[in-house]
């Protein structure tokens, strides 16, 4: 997920944004994925639900952490992933245009369905080593 690390040192003590992997908790830089769980819709009454997103380094990483995405959602529902360059250049685009900017586009309603274990209490697959 994309969080605030502290940092002291020289120049200055400074608050830094970045990647940190879901899985291992290290800094992701270059290659990763951005990972999500949603839940299949077979009407237009359903209420789209998704998982919160996640972020891993590819290889061991996204894949333990897809694994326990699967057991956190069960049937019903799939994951999904995107690069996370892609992505963060789909975010910052985002940031700047407004969804109402969109004439073509139709929006739906989302739910964020939380999961049932936290990933920081129980990390999915600490064994990778970058």
């Amino acid at each position: 997920m994309i969080e605030v690390v502290p940092r002291s040192g020289p120049p200055e003590a400074m608050n830094c944004p970045a990647v940190i992997c879901d899985a291992c908790r290290r800094q992701v830089v270059g290659k990763g994925n951005i990972i999500w769980a949603i839940k299949v819709v077979r009407s237009d009454e359903e209420t789209r639900q998704q998982s919160p997103v996640y972020a891993a380094h590819k290889g061991a990483c996204d894949r333990g952490l897809e694994a326990w995405l699967k057991k956190q959602y069960g049937p019903g529902w799939i994951t999904l992933w995107e690069e996370m360059g892609t992505y963060l250049r789909q975010l910052l685009h985002n940031a700047e245009h407004s969804f109402e900017e969109d004439a073509e586009g139709e929006y739906h309603r989302l739910v964020i369905k939380q999961p049932g274990n936290d990933p920081h209490i129980e990390i999915p697959d600490g064994s990778a080593t970058h």
